[in-house]
């Protein structure tokens, strides 16, 4: 009778115990739940990432396939409507996104375009061509700021400031961590600009023209070779065209995207006696879980080292 009495006592001490620490402690639904947000490719992902940290759920929705060739399926139209907010880089790349907004924001989603207020520049070759009737005025400009670090600060910004409306009660965290974004960036571009000011040689080649910005950023120039594709071999003539550009820009290696095949670079190799680097443009997420700058540092040290040898 006694061991059951205590036994009772020490049960409802136990319990009472556990009810006050467990109404000391937020509801664990409420903290890790925070908003649902969506973005569309990698770069925006990852800058959402570093602004949200851990308050919110930020989800990838473009996994694995180029944007500048991606259109939405039902499936995955769907799961924007379930998010509180949409972000998306431009309209320029993802015009999908931009035709989808104002149905999202109808249904009470929240959305935005990333990139909207950044300076751009015309893509690299295109700088002279007219506008032609009916054309918007910035269809002719190059979207690919993230490869940027400031830039790519600047759209995290655009990020803290939407997150710090849509949730208030976690304002200063969303700038504290736009501000730790932006310092870092300003380092990494201080450290990369003396590196490559060092350099005599400032030329890269690339197959996938994406860093435009990265380039002028830095102090370099940005070619692109024509009828190079990381997957497909190069036919002989355009073989032909790739020796003499070669040849007259007295290349030594060929920047290509990450799924660049092993015989297109023994192909290359053999015909002109290049080797072929890689180089991310970083619109799919990289097989890390490092943070966007430190796999945008990865493409600068690649970069160098190219641009290093050259100078030899």
């Amino acid at each position: 009778m006694r061991k059951n009495f205590i036994a009772t006592i020490t049960f409802l001490a136990t319990s009472l115990i556990l009810f006050v620490l467990s109404g000391c402690q937020p509801d664990s639904k409420t903290k890790t739940e925070g908003l649902h947000i969506k973005t569309s490719f990698y770069p925006i992902y990852a800058l959402t990432k570093e602004i949200s940290g851990d308050v919110n759920q930020v989800e990838l929705m473009v996994k694995q396939v180029s944007i500048h060739s991606y259109e939405p399926s039902p499936h995955l139209v769907a799961k924007l409507y379930d998010g509180d907010i949409f972000i998306y880089h431009s309209k320029l790349l993802e015009a999908w996104a931009a035709d989808l907004a104002p149905q999202l924001k109808q249904k009470g989603v929240t959305v935005l375009e990333g990139a909207a207020q950044l300076p751009l520049d015309r893509v690299q070759g295109l700088e002279r061509v007219p506008l032609k009737k009916g054309m918007s005025a910035d269809a002719l400009n190059d979207p690919h700021t993230w490869t940027d670090p400031l830039l790519a600060s600047q759209e995290a910004d655009a990020i803290a400031t939407l997150l710090a409306k849509k949730d208030p009660a976690h304002k200063a965290y969303y700038f504290k961590n736009a501000k730790r974004f932006k310092l870092k960036a300003e380092k990494l571009v201080e450290r990369y600009q003396a590196k490559f000011a060092g350099l005599s040689h400032h030329t890269f080649v690339t197959q996938h023209t994406a860093f435009s910005y990265l380039a002028k950023r830095f102090g370099l120039k940005q070619l692109g070779i024509a009828g190079v594709s990381p997957e497909q071999e190069p036919s002989p003539q355009q073989l032909a065209d790739m020796n003499r550009f070669i040849k007259r820009y007295g290349v030594k290696t060929i920047l290509m995207e990450e799924n660049v095949s092993d015989k297109v670079a023994k192909t290359l190799a053999k015909s002109s006696g290049v080797s072929v680097q890689q180089l991310s443009p970083l619109e799919i997420a990289p097989n890390n879980q490092k943070p966007y700058l430190d796999n945008l540092e990865m493409n600068l040290a690649i970069l160098y080292r190219v641009l290093e040898k050259e100078n030899e």
